[in-house]
């Protein structure tokens, strides 16, 4: 069967990543409030068909490997499950969940920036209360819902966004902000480091507060570019926020901004010559480059998204 293909992809899911089930299973047991996620996908009309096929909230829709599973990328209904989901475009559809966000300038691709200013701000006005973390991507985006929510809610994280020294307790007024993601340095300046948004970035309450409240209305407000992810970036840095570190303890990276196969089998170019290589941080080859406990990755479409969560899931017929 295709879904159980010996490639790359079969390779990177079976010997390396892994959904952390035992752990989700403890979280669960443990009875401690669990961190609740919101996921924002930014698309438009004419991809709304993807959008239904790898987004679509409850019931499986779809039958594939003879059995009908939902395949979902930000919300994994079979296992862990997203608190809130949205999708920011140019028409409303409510059966996928899409509403018409205006954005100032044309809808196209060179004007993404825009667009996802304008998302973010109405993800504040409409959400931030009821969500503790908010993770943006496109609709290729494959979320492994159950590993990320494990993540945000484990004692580097916790400890990281109390100001870096102490647990919280319960008791704290502020939180200090946190923008975590894959971080490249763009055309390898270390200045300017950014999450990428092929795989998606995640910000809690504070930093989002900051970036709609402070960030947006007094920096590089009327700019039109794709690269929303860089200047989403320019805008925290300017109100002291950075990309935090998200690599895993063995240097694997959690956000991944291509297929699990791709980083497989990337090496690295001689002489240094293409675009990820430059802006790759650190970077690691092989069955090394992704965490173990990986959370994100681009580039999932149609099928392939089906066969990555089958596989991780258990749900490949050999």
């Amino acid at each position: 069967h295709e879904c159980a293909k010996r490639d790359d992809n079969y390779k990177m899911l079976t010997e390396k990543v892994f959904v952390d089930f035992e752990a989700e299973r403890a979280a669960l047991r443990s009875g401690k409030k669990r961190a609740r996620i919101m996921c924002v996908v930014h698309t438009y009309e004419g991809d709304h068909k993807n959008v239904i096929t790898n987004y679509r909230l409850g019931g499986a829709y779809e039958r594939w490997l003879g059995a009908e599973v939902s395949h979902v990328s930000c919300v994994i209904r079979s296992h862990a499950v997203l608190d809130g989901f949205t999708v920011g475009s140019n028409k409303t559809d409510p059966s996928i969940g899409a509403v018409d966000i205006p954005h100032e300038g044309a809808e196209e691709y060179g004007n993404i920036f825009q667009k996802v200013r304008s998302i973010w701000s109405y993800v504040y006005d409409n959400f931030y209360e009821s969500y503790d973390w908010f993770h943006i991507g496109g609709s290729d985006l494959y979320l492994i819902v159950d590993n990320l929510r494990l993540y945000l809610e484990s004692e580097e994280i916790q400890t990281a966004q109390n100001g870096g020294t102490y647990l919280p307790n319960g008791d704290e007024t502020s939180q200090t902000p946190m923008f975590l993601g894959r971080r490249f340095a763009n055309m390898g300046d270390m200045d300017d480091i950014f999450n990428s948004g092929g795989s998606g970035y995640t910000l809690n309450k504070a930093a989002l507060k900051t970036l709609v409240v402070e960030g947006f209305p007094n920096h590089v407000q009327h700019t039109r570019t794709r690269a929303e992810d860089v200047m989403v970036a320019r805008v925290l840095r300017a109100e002291g926020i950075y990309p935090y570190e998200t690599k895993d303890e063995a240097g694997g990276e959690r956000y991944n901004p291509f297929l699990p196969g791709h980083h497989l089998a990337y090496s690295m170019p001689d002489p240094w010559n293409d675009w990820y290589a430059r802006y790759s941080i650190d970077i690691k080859f092989g069955l090394d480059h992704c965490a173990a406990r990986s959370v994100a990755f681009h580039y999932a479409k149609g099928d392939m998204m089906k066969r990555m969560h089958a596989i991780l899931y258990g749900l490949c017929k050999m």
